[in-house]
């Protein structure tokens, strides 16, 4: 969850949540983080999604919390549902229903437009429809989360979660596709007694560290360092944290070192909490594309940029790195520019990669930097050769 928007009184809401792996029971958490009021919760329900607001009939089931039916949750908490009994598989859809009876800045989490609505809620003064199949009623859609920000599955064989915390390129913006999803894919080709739930806690506009003009004025969110125990280490079964921030960082004005000092102070974190954290290199980026405008990379920007990869890349501070520059750069059909993003690979705006990047990306991962057995490939939906000689170091 990002940022509180809009007050909701009496509505139910209606979450899509896929599921990285399967198992036999699921529990919900629940978020008032950014509200400004106690939230009372007087319904909330389970079931997999049939599509829009619609549950499968016979799927759905009540939750509740420590053997009540109804909860409040204070401004600025979360509460967890207690499990639920049923089997999910792979990358199956659910319903999350939440009736909140009185009135609350809205918890949410804006992004991605490019992937449809995720959100069915009630007008203000809607009522109770935790418990409706048809979804009838939730005549109102969007595609950002509400309230409901994870879900945990129960696996008796699994062997916990990779938990990603990124900014927009890790959270979808600008595309279909993320590559934590096709990272996702490529896992569950294993059995489930080696099998990881990827968790994507990326925030579009975030930045791992605080900076003045961060955060609400520009819905970035909470700092990756401030938000780090919440979403990453104090995630159920949590084994690796993948971190993917720092091009905002670079954009917003701050410098190479402070933003080094950032990741070093992640580091030292994780491992304080006994968890392995795996670096990621940032992506090229340039000025110009639709959104020329608002998004002017200097020199200046682009020697911080490959001041920090090359930190990243070096210092052997990380437990593992994830070279996804050399993946998005400019590397391939014989062309040789690491810097700037390979236009099959670039949604329009020189900084967020498409659906064919994205799936590079996935698919560019190292299984063994995850502790993981080797894993396929998913179809690449660009074929690409890469330039011979070329050295993509990003």
């Amino acid at each position: 969850m990002a940022w509180g928007n809009g007050v909701a009184s009496n509505v139910t809401v209606r979450e899509l949540a896929t599921v990285g792996v399967g198992g036999e029971a699921v529990r919900v958490r629940i978020s008032n983080l950014f509200g400004n009021a106690p939230m009372v919760i007087g319904a909330a329900t389970v079931g997999l999604s049939a599509g829009g607001s619609s549950v499968v009939p016979g799927t759905l089931a009540p939750l509740t919390f420590g053997g009540a039916p109804t909860t409040t949750v204070a401004a600025g908490q979360f509460v967890y549902s207690d499990p639920v009994t049923m089997t999910v598989q792979d990358l199956q859809t659910l319903a999350v229903s939440v009736y909140v009876s009185d009135s609350d800045l809205v918890t949410l989490h804006p992004c991605c437009a490019l992937q449809g609505n995720v959100s069915f809620f009630t007008p203000n003064g809607g009522g109770n429809l935790a418990s409706s199949v048809t979804g009838a009623g939730l005549s109102m859609a969007s595609p950002y989360p509400r309230w409901v920000d994870a879900v945990d599955v129960l696996q008796t064989v699994g062997q916990g979660s990779i938990v990603v915390v990124g900014d927009s390129i890790t959270d979808g913006y600008n595309t279909t596709l993320r590559w934590t999803d096709v990272l996702q894919r490529r896992i569950d080709t294993l059995p489930p007694s080696e099998q990881r739930g990827v968790v994507n806690e990326g925030i579009t506009a975030n930045a791992l560290t605080s900076l003045p003009d961060d955060d609400s004025a520009k819905g970035g969110g909470p700092s990756g360092i401030s938000r780090l125990a919440r979403d990453a280490l104090d995630q159920p079964g949590v084994s690796e944290v993948v971190l993917f921030l720092g091009t905002n960082d670079l954009w917003f004005g701050q410098s190479a070192q402070v933003l080094i000092q950032g990741y070093q102070q992640a580091i030292a974190l994780a491992h304080q909490a006994g968890v392995r954290i795996i670096g990621v290199t940032l992506l090229p980026r340039m000025s110009g594309g639709p959104a020329s405008e608002f998004e002017y990379w200097s020199p200046a920007d682009q020697a911080a940029l490959q001041q920090v990869n090359s930190w990243i890349l070096t210092s052997g501070a990380f437990d593992g790195v994830i070279n996804m520059a050399a993946t998005i750069g400019d590397v391939y059909d014989g062309a040789c520019s690491p810097t700037t993003m390979f236009l099959p690979y670039d949604s329009g705006d020189n900084l967020h990669p498409n659906a064919a990047g994205q799936t590079a990306m996935g698919n560019a991962v190292d299984p063994t930097v995850l502790g993981l057995p080797p894993i396929p490939q998913v179809p690449p939906l660009v074929n690409v050769t890469p330039t011979p000689g070329c050295n993509a170091t990003g």
